[in-house]
């Protein structure tokens, strides 16, 4: 009869305090007791693994010798080293069972009669229920000391170290030096050198920058767009972030993220600018960057990742054909192949590359040779309208006290006249009033000569006019890199559904619906049927 091991423990802790061994001498003990064959090359472990799933490779390689016959006889130290889960204990036991393979419990009677077989089916249970309990105590735990701003979790981000507590400090997170310049350099590769995640990867590799996870000169774009996400290099690191959901039908539960609300901020100390951080942000979501290698045709396409599909909210990918010089926009989700036939096909038609290119490049032309639009912009810019009621409550003020002054120079006069005051009185408080009336009257005529200099801004709208006149040739005249580079810069983002393009502005634009005028930051146009194929 060959008989197998099988033994876990489910931390790392445990792994170093070498309880896995333990349980093999224990077991070790007891198969020499009973005179038990013993091969080496059946002892199955699973270190640090959790108990509450079952795809461990160690119990699979086990599972995988019961069934080929293998294996007659299977000791364990007790059940929740199979697992911790009641029900997986008994699907199990009965998978054995079925196989004639026998399994025997070091701590627990064989379970050669009903009431034996219902003592470890309690012990099941309540393994179950101790293992739901030290979890939730856990959680409430780490929750409580994250709150307290004293993360126990070594797993900081890149960049940052995990300080031990010892007998005088708590537990604290400091600027790991070695690596600080490293975040710093990525971060000025995306936002100031425009090089994407894969290309900064690439980079490191070459320049034989360890990385954080086994210290050797190995990145990739996934953690390349980790570190660029992280808010943490701000100075608040989130944790709490996401949870656990059970999924029906599945044995993993799957993870999502918690509402922001819901986050618990630690105070960690910052690495880079609030700027920088931004900017980095707003590249990654506008996907405007340069990859490992250049494009073969680079200028074919004026919205290069600046084309959305309206259906399905996805980029639409550019496209060119040399041999006939065939350009296009296209949605890849109506590719029937990558949608691997199990999702609904993207309705939106294929877009021809020029005529669309054409429509939205005369409204960005037409957009910036308005002097209207641009005068309104400089005045919201400059918070003009809002100086202009300023500078009428500040007038009405000015000319109430005029009046008032007015007004208590006529009563002296009346006290003078009814022989209240005295004359030289009379004199000295008039001239006083005299000094305020004057004072106001230079105060009212200095706010009317710089309100009126503010309003005409210097002949501001011939002059904006003239620049228009001379920008409308030089925008014509600009070559593919530039005006693509300029439609970056102005636009967010081109919505393109069926025949309906809205183009979205990262300014205000004035609009003109229902005969009111109202500003919006999109600008909804139409495309003729031909665009589309």
């Amino acid at each position: 009869m060959i008989t197998a091991f099988y033994a876990r423990v489910s931390g790392d802790r445990q792994k170093e305090e070498k309880t896995i061994s333990s349980q093999l001498q224990e077991l070790r003990d007891f198969a020499a007791k009973e005179d038990l064959k013993i091969d080496e090359k059946h002892i199955y472990l699973d270190e640090a693994v959790s108990g509450y799933y079952l795809d461990r490779p160690g119990l699979d390689t086990l599972r995988d010798a019961a069934r080929d016959g293998l294996i007659d006889m299977i000791l364990v130290h007790d059940p929740d080293r199979f697992s911790r889960k009641y029900a997986y204990q008994v699907l199990l036991l009965e998978e054995f069972k079925r196989w004639n393979v026998d399994v025997r419990f070091l701590k627990h009677p064989q379970a050669d009669s009903p009431e034996k077989q219902l003592l470890i089916q309690i012990q099941g249970v309540i393994a179950e229920y101790e293992r739901a309990r030290i979890m939730e105590r856990t959680r409430r735990g780490r929750l409580y000391w994250i709150r307290q701003g004293r993360p126990l979790s070594a797993r900081v981000p890149y960049g940052y170290r995990h300080i031990l507590k010892d007998k005088n400090n708590p537990p604290s997170i400091e600027v790991d030096e070695e690596n600080v310049e490293v975040v710093r350099k990525i971060f000025e590769l995306y936002a100031h050198e425009g090089l994407s995640a894969s290309a900064i990867a690439v980079y490191l590799k070459n320049a034989n920058v360890p990385s954080a996870k086994d210290r050797l000169p190995h990145w990739d774009s996934s953690s390349i767009r980790f570190i660029l996400m992280n808010e943490a290099y701000t100075g608040t690191w989130y944790l709490n972030q996401y949870k656990r959901e059970p999924r029906p039908g599945q044995m993993r539960p799957r993870t999502v993220k918690r509402p922001r609300e819901e986050w618990v901020p630690v105070p960690v100390p910052p690495l880079l600018s609030t700027e920088l951080f931004t900017k980095a942000q707003e590249i990654r979501e506008s996907g405007v960057h340069q990859g490992i290698r250049p494009l073969r045709y680079p200028e074919t396409h004026l919205l290069r990742r600046l084309v959305v599909c309206g259906h399905c909210n996805k980029k639409m990918s550019p496209h060119y054909t040399p041999k006939n010089g065939y350009r296009y926009y296209w949605c890849r989700t109506i590719d029937s192949v990558r949608m691997k036939g199990n999702k609904e096909r993207c309705p939106n038609p294929t877009i021809s590359t020029p005529e669309l290119d054409k429509l939205v490049w005369s409204d960005v032309v037409s957009l910036l040779t308005d002097p209207e639009l641009i005068l309104s912009a400089w005045k919201e810019q400059n918070q003009i309208g809002h100086k202009e009621s300023l500078a009428e409550d500040e007038k009405r003020t000015v000319r109430k006290q005029i009046a008032d002054g007015k007004e208590q120079r006529k009563r002296l006069l009346d006290a003078y006249e009814a022989g209240v005051i005295e004359l030289h009185e009379f004199v000295s408080r008039r001239n006083s009033c005299d000094k305020k009336i004057e004072r106001a009257k230079m105060k009212l005529n200095d706010l009317y000569v710089v309100n009126g200099e503010e309003m005409s801004g210097g002949n501001l709208k011939n002059n904006i006019e003239e620049a228009c006149k001379s920008l409308s040739n030089g925008l014509e005249s600009m070559d593919m890199g530039r005006k693509m580079k300029l439609c970056r810069d102005l636009i967010e983002k081109v919505v393109v559904k069926k025949h309906d393009v809205k183009i979205h502005y990262k300014f205000s634009v004035s609009s003109n619906f229902n005969n009111k005028r109202e500003c919006h930051c999109f600008k909804v146009l139409t495309i003729s049927k031909h665009l589309s194929i």
